[in-house]
């Protein structure tokens, strides 16, 4: 299968990556124009950016084509103006070893079976109401992973990540904040925002995460 990835969030990539070593031919695209070439197509975007890629998606998609997006904050209703033109649209979320799937019928969910199992994850359902808080628990597991591996290579237990990737996008961490806070998490998510951002060099991240703890800042 050729697969398209358009964008360049992290979660997107490393989907599309685990598809590469299944056996899938993966390329990268510029513009949705090209999608003539391919089968499928990653929206590798956050879900702020979501509805302007789908609005470009669809100018050039055909009817059977897959289209996947890969943001845990956004369900698969995102993707309804492609559905409407004859795609078949799923959401698929990394969650760790699963991921969050949104599919509208048996065969996008089918599909979606299909890919994952090839690339040895499993599916799990997360209804709409509870992908912010799951988001939010997620973003702070993975940045709490990243800052942890890191203080293993430093102390020397370890020499790398040993192939561990963790699917950090700025812009759905900030956007699942929100969520932080109505768990009481909002400190301790700020906090290590601001560790990672620096640490990975992710400035948009470290930048909010600086504002967000001023002081005159209102940081619910």
């Amino acid at each position: 299968m050729r697969v398209a990835v358009w964008g360049n969030s992290r979660a997107g990539h490393n989907f599309a990556q685990r598809l590469e070593w299944a056996g899938h031919t993966v390329e990268q695209i510029e513009d949705p124009a090209q999608l003539d070439r391919f089968d499928t197509l990653i929206l590798a975007v956050t879900a702020g950016e979501l509805a302007g890629a789908v609005g470009e998606a669809a100018k050039h998609v055909r009817p059977r084509q897959i289209v996947i997006h890969t943001s845990l904050l956004a369900g698969v209703d995102a993707l309804d103006e492609l559905e409407v033109r004859g795609c078949v649209t799923i959401a698929a979320a990394p969650l760790g070893y699963s991921y969050a799937v949104g599919a509208p019928d048996e065969v996008a969910e089918t599909v979606i079976g299909l890919l994952l199992s090839e690339i040895h994850h499993s599916a799990e359902t997360v209804p709409e109401a509870q992908r912010a808080e799951r988001a939010a628990r997620l973003y702070y597991a993975e940045m709490l992973g990243v800052l942890n591996a890191w203080a293993a290579i430093k102390a020397g237990i370890i020499e790398d990540f040993m192939g561990s990737a963790f699917a950090l996008d700025a812009g759905d961490i900030i956007a699942a904040y929100p969520a932080a806070v109505e768990l009481g998490m909002a400190r301790n998510y700020r906090d290590l925002a601001r560790m990672v951002g620096e640490q990975e060099r992710i400035e948009e991240l470290e930048l909010w995460a600086l504002r967000k703890e001023a002081p005159w800042q209102n940081n619910s």
